[in-house]
């Protein structure tokens, strides 16, 4: 008859205090994976509603896994035809002829609805930098100190800050929040004010949303140091 070791149940315990949230930080990454991949396919599936009830292939085939593959087949084609659809948008977009039409609607059209004009105006404008840097603007880490001295955050800069009144040597930079990094406060700081952390992007978006418990590590030379000129 085997026996009830009772004196390994704290060993358990303990396994469970010291690992539970490092297994939670592994296992929650996949978990958020793999429900986007199900909500992607939900609705790539949901495009089936479209087709009307009577041209369904479950209405008149007889086989059902023949009507369940040709129902995939017709989501598969939404998907294609709709990624051509903007394609074919994008093209147009660039030509003279649609450009003209473009600015007719933004200038006649949107500016004059008062909250979609900004809305509109500030996503253009965004979309419009990422296009013409080819997305790099968002790839040097700092540190800043924020929200006061003496206290540092990670911070991601998004280029050099150009406003009437502001002295040079300025930048823009996105002080995320954790665990939500898509939420956070932009602010312009000095240049001689951030000292440069040698984190990529994907380090640092890992040290946010671990609460910093997934930090990197990293050597001497990665070690945040006072900038030179605040150090006199």
């Amino acid at each position: 008859m085997n026996r009830i070791h009772f004196d390994r149940l704290p060993r358990l315990g303990a396994l469970l205090r010291s690992h539970f949230l490092s297994g939670l930080l592994v296992v929650t990454p996949f978990g958020v994976v793999l429900w986007i991949a199900f909500a992607a396919l939900k609705a790539l599936w949901g495009l089936r509603e479209l087709v009307p009830q009577a041209w369904r292939p479950e209405t008149w085939l007889p086989d059902p896994r023949v009507a369940f593959l040709l129902d995939l087949a017709i989501a598969l084609g939404f998907v294609v035809v709709l990624a051509l659809a903007i394609s074919l948008f994008g093209w147009i977009s660039k030509q003279l002829l649609g450009q003209k039409l473009l600015d007719f609607v933004a200038e006649n059209v949107i500016q004059r609805i008062p909250v979609l004009r900004s809305v509109y105006g500030a996503l253009e404008q965004l979309l419009h930098t990422l296009a013409q840097g080819g997305g790099q603007q968002f790839r040097r880490v700092v540190y800043v100190e924020y929200p006061r001295k003496g206290v540092w955050a990670l911070a991601f800069v998004t280029g050099p800050a150009h406003a009437p009144g502001l002295p040079d040597c300025h930048l823009n930079v996105y002080v995320p929040t954790t665990p939500n990094p898509t939420s956070g406060f932009h602010l312009i700081v000095a240049e001689a004010e951030v000292v440069p952390s040698e984190l990529s992007v994907e380090e640092a978006f890992r040290t946010i949303l671990s609460l910093g418990i997934a930090q990197s590590h990293v050597g001497p030379s990665r070690r945040m140091t006072p900038h030179p000129e605040k150090a006199t």
